[in-house]
């Protein structure tokens, strides 16, 4: 039996190479998957179809999108965790992939040493909006508001431990006030409470809260992402006050921890080529994302910095699924 089981590992020693030995030329050799952590028809579906079939005719191999929903985005991310690591499968990482490491130490994976990050595909700003009758218009004012009151000023999102969430309890840490997060599923609802004057604040993206500004019916106090925004430069950023309140929403690509550097390298380099070719910046347009590439390594120095980040503010604002 010992020698039955030493020959069944030493096979296995010696066909574990040669299943991973493919070259960055011979790739990709058949179908490769990517998998979303949403339902089909979201922006970030849309998005990453557009990805899809913008790589398989770069490739000349199908590019499929598959959708697996659900814990979030835990099942998906978990399944990417279990797949060959051939570059075949991939996932996509949005904020959830930085913020639930933070929040949840029960994962069915260590997003750390499970997975290769591959690139940044698009980002989106956020932005605090109010309802017109709220008395602050700038953060300044917003802060002295809240230390003025003598109850919690709440703030809405479109879901709990998400980046606009977690943004919030970030500014009430740093700026030493009271907040109270209203949990909402989804940005429709929430921005219908405090378009009705509900709820006063909001931390959204943008894109969904730019209709009810430019209809009056929202005001923005500040932009949430790290420099001020084209479509608004009058608004300054939060990190103008409190260096470091910062928080974008993203869409990224990663693969199974063991892929080959040299196959890792070539899809990364061929997304950056696709997401900054005039077809792809002109489909996405719509979904008020921007294309934004990164290699390998800046991607993965990029998601260490951000899990870090938000270790810190789950442990000060006590934010915790577990």
């Amino acid at each position: 039996m010992r020698i039955i089981a030493f020959l069944g590992l030493a096979l296995a020693a010696l066909t574990a190479p040669a299943a991973h030995a493919q070259t960055a030329a011979e790739f990709p050799s058949g179908t490769v998957k990517i998998l979303v952590p949403f339902a089909a028809g979201g922006p970030t579906d849309v998005v990453m179809r557009i990805l899809a079939d913008q790589l398989a005719a770069r490739w000349g191999k199908p590019v499929v999108v598959e959708n697996r929903p659900g814990a979030g985005t835990i099942i998906a991310t978990a399944a990417v965790a279990k797949a060959p690591p051939d570059g075949h499968t991939l996932g996509v990482s949005t904020n959830s992939y930085v913020i639930n490491p933070a929040i949840n130490h029960n994962l069915p994976y260590d997003t750390l040493k499970d997975f290769a990050n591959v690139s940044m595909v698009v980002t989106q700003p956020l932005v605090l909006v109010a309802h017109p009758s709220f008395p602050g218009n700038t953060i300044p004012e917003l802060v002295a508001e809240a230390k003025k009151s003598s109850a919690p000023i709440n703030f809405a999102s479109p879901g709990p431990r998400g980046s606009a969430h977690l943004a919030g309890e970030l500014l009430k840490h740093r700026a030493g006030i009271q907040m109270t997060h209203i949990n909402y599923n989804g940005s429709a609802p929430a921005l219908t409470d405090v378009i009705a004057g509900r709820v006063p604040l909001m931390f959204d993206i943008w894109h969904s809260a730019k209709p009810h500004v430019e209809a009056g019916k929202l005001k923005v106090i500040a932009a949430v992402g790290p420099v001020r925004m084209p479509e608004i430069p009058s608004a300054a950023t939060i990190a103008e006050t409190y260096p470091g309140v910062s928080a974008i929403a993203f869409q990224a690509l990663f693969a199974p921890a063991g892929t080959p550097a040299a196959v890792l390298g070539k899809i990364s380099a061929d997304v950056r080529a696709v997401i900054v070719s005039a077809a792809f910046i002109e489909k996405v347009k719509p979904f008020g994302v921007t294309p934004a590439g990164m290699t390998p390594q800046q991607i993965d120095a990029w998601t260490r910095a951000e899990i870090a980040r938000w270790v810190e503010i789950a442990k000060a604002a006590n934010i915790k699924v577990d």
